[in-house]
């Protein structure tokens, strides 16, 4: 089994980014299915659960997971790389996943507006092609960052790099840092 494929804490910060990655996939798949149940029922409690718990997502966890990788992860990949044979593919990888972050982002606005527009006893309306395409970016880059950032990471970071990570991860939640001596 692949490190990135069991939970984890903190203190396997590569781990605890893939683990995020499955909860974010779990949310994508919630908007799937709230988009098709709107189609055929007025927007009922179920509906309204839904879209608190996708909005309550990627408000709160979602920006974190992404700036644990933009502030602290991609920097020390790319530093780590620098001296390495992997300092083109590290460098073209990070400035991918940057632009794949930005496009999400404004995919996501567009969603936002939409759920947070839902009325109880009202018809809702989540673009099908909107929610889609979405869920194929996520997808994409989620297989992109589990299948060549997280490998390259675990390969290239010293571990006091990848303590640094997880201690600025948890910092970012208000936790308790997993490695204290910092």
């Amino acid at each position: 089994m692949e490190l990135w494929n069991t939970p984890a804490g903190f203190d396997e910060p590569l781990a605890a980014l893939s683990a995020c990655h499955r909860r974010i996939e779990k949310q994508l798949a919630t908007l799937i299915r709230l988009q098709k149940h709107l189609t055929r029922h007025v927007c009922d409690d179920e509906a309204i659960a839904a879209a608190a718990g996708i909005l309550r997502y990627f408000l709160e966890a979602a920006p974190n997971h992404h700036a644990d990788e933009e502030a602290d992860l991609f920097p020390r990949v790319l530093r780590a790389a620098q001296a390495t044979a992997d300092h083109a593919h590290a460098y073209e990888l990070v400035s991918h996943l940057l632009v794949e972050h930005r496009d999400m982002a404004i995919l996501w606005s567009r969603v936002r507006e939409a759920l947070e527009k839902l009325k109880p006893g009202e018809a809702g309306n989540l673009d099908m092609e909107l929610c889609k395409t979405l869920t194929r970016d996520y997808a994409s880059h989620i297989e992109r960052e589990d299948s060549q950032l997280l490998p390259l990471a675990a390969r290239i970071l010293a571990p006091g790099e990848l303590e640094a990570v997880g201690n600025a991860m948890a910092r970012r939640r208000g936790l308790p840092l997993p490695f204290p001596g910092e």
